[in-house]
């Protein structure tokens, strides 16, 4: 798509700022509607770190700051990791961040429509805990399948409770 602005990861890989999905694109990375903020990354593991960066300042931005920017980050790292190392390689994976008054909400797609899984792994277990970290501390959370595209998996946090 001509006109979006791009910005280029350490390593040099184009990312492309979009507006939501189902409404036009912006040219400023926003959905002209109802501020929502697009980003989107590669399928590799240095994207998680971007997208987690990208996040955490379009928060501030947007006046979330202290503990529940530290839920943003920690939630929003857990989504795209998953979309990562779940997702199907070579596609890319989407990141929208959208903050009222109340409520900041991040969604990550991927282009698999396998639904994650809440896990409760032994102690010793290596991995596994993302999607229960991300049940546990947001306040609501869920998918919406893309049969065509994949899914989108998101959560919200209440920002009147920080």
């Amino acid at each position: 798509m001509s006109g979006e602005p791009v910005r280029r990861t350490p390593s040099g890989r184009a990312l492309c700022l979009v507006g939501s999905p189902g409404v036009p694109d912006g040219t400023d990375g926003t959905d002209g509607t109802d501020g929502t903020l697009a980003l989107v990354l590669s399928p590799e593991r240095q994207s998680v770190a971007v997208g987690r960066h990208w996040v955490v300042r379009a928060a501030v931005d947007a006046g979330v700051t202290g503990m529940a920017n530290q839920v943003v980050e920690l939630l929003t790292s857990e989504l795209l990791a998953n979309a990562v190392l779940h997702g199907s390689a070579g596609r890319a994976i989407h990141l929208w961040f959208r903050c009222t008054d109340v409520v900041a909400r991040i969604s990550v797609s991927d282009s698999v429509l396998d639904p994650p899984v809440v896990l409760h792994p032994g102690l010793v277990a290596p991995s596994g805990r993302g999607m229960a970290i991300v049940e546990a501390m947001s306040n609501r959370w869920g998918v919406d399948e893309r049969p065509d595209v994949g899914k989108t998996v998101w959560f919200e946090i209440d920002l009147d409770e920080y």
